[in-house]
């Protein structure tokens, strides 16, 4: 493979922009440049969002910085700070940060568009559109008792994990209440409930019905390139064939893992919490079996 001796300054450029906070700062400094319709995932922790971007930035035209979690926040790591933002928090300040560090990417990637998801948007949807008016968000849903369950098993399974408010995973408005109770699955089922009020509240308030574009899970990976055409030309990026041409049809559905594994008085403790959300979402309307496909 030859190496692409008219873009390694730029792509330098990129992957030392991408790895140094400093250079975050940096890059916020440089003259103005603002995104053109920018596409923000949004969903709750563990519902796919990751693989579903991963291929979803397989179009030709988008620049894709996932999570960017220091560009978003420099405070990141913070355990005790909110993660909900509003419109209050798109200053003047905030947004030239972000924004120019998210544009000068996409343009030393060479693209026209930038692609980003980031788990704590779920709770910053005003923030978003406060600062990017123009901005495409794609929701992303999935059976919140697979999501709660995948919360629990990465907290058991990563220990740093412990020594964070939820787990380091999303923290919805009134978290420290919820991550206050000892039980795992009692607090990831609050978690889940609580992000995704405040997500659909938000949504259905600050996000034009043009811009908005829903996904289940379970859908995607039935059809990925039938879902990824669709949510790319509703994006306004038209759709090439080489844009699929190393993307899988179909994925493995993991919803199932929940009913399989979790013990009768876990699933007794989660059911009562999510089941106004999975009625809501009409997961009640599929089984455990016919949910993974």
């Amino acid at each position: 493979m030859k190496f692409p001796l008219k873009r390694w300054p730029r792509l330098l450029l990129a992957a030392i922009h991408t790895r140094n906070p400093w250079a975050h700062r940096l890059v916020a400094t440089l003259p103005r440049l603002k995104l053109d319709r920018p596409v923000f995932v949004v969903g709750l922790p563990r519902s796919g969002t990751s693989v579903f971007v991963r291929y979803f930035a397989k179009h030709p035209h988008f620049a894709h910085w996932s999570e960017a979690p220091t560009v978003w926040d420099p405070h990141y790591r913070a355990r005790d700070t909110d993660h909900r933002w509003t419109a209050a928090e798109a200053t003047d300040a905030a947004i030239r940060r972000i924004d120019n560090n998210f544009a000068y990417y996409t343009k030393w990637k060479g693209k026209a568009r930038f692609v980003n998801k980031h788990p704590r948007n779920s709770v910053r949807v005003p923030f978003l559109m406060a600062g990017w008016p123009d901005a495409h968000i794609i929701c992303l849903q999935r059976d919140p008792r697979a999501v709660v369950w995948s919360l629990v098993c990465r907290t058991r399974a990563e220990s740093w994990r412990s020594g964070y408010p939820l787990g380091q995973f999303a923290r919805p408005p009134g978290w420290r209440e919820i991550d206050a109770r000892p039980d795992l699955v009692e607090k990831f089922s609050l978690a889940s409930v609580a992000l995704h009020e405040t997500m659909r509240d938000d949504i259905a308030q600050h996000v034009p019905d043009a811009q908005l574009h829903s996904v289940r899970y379970e859908d995607f990976v039935k059809d990925c390139h039938g879902v990824l055409r669709g949510l790319w030309e509703a994006c306004g990026a038209e759709f090439k064939p080489r844009a699929v041409s190393d993307v899988p049809e179909t994925l493995v559905n993991m919803n199932a893992k929940w009913s399989r594994e979790m013990k009768p008085e876990d699933i007794a403790t989660m059911q009562p919490i999510v089941e106004p959300m999975v009625h809501e979402l009409r997961y009640d309307e599929d089984g455990p079996s016919k949910a993974a496909g």
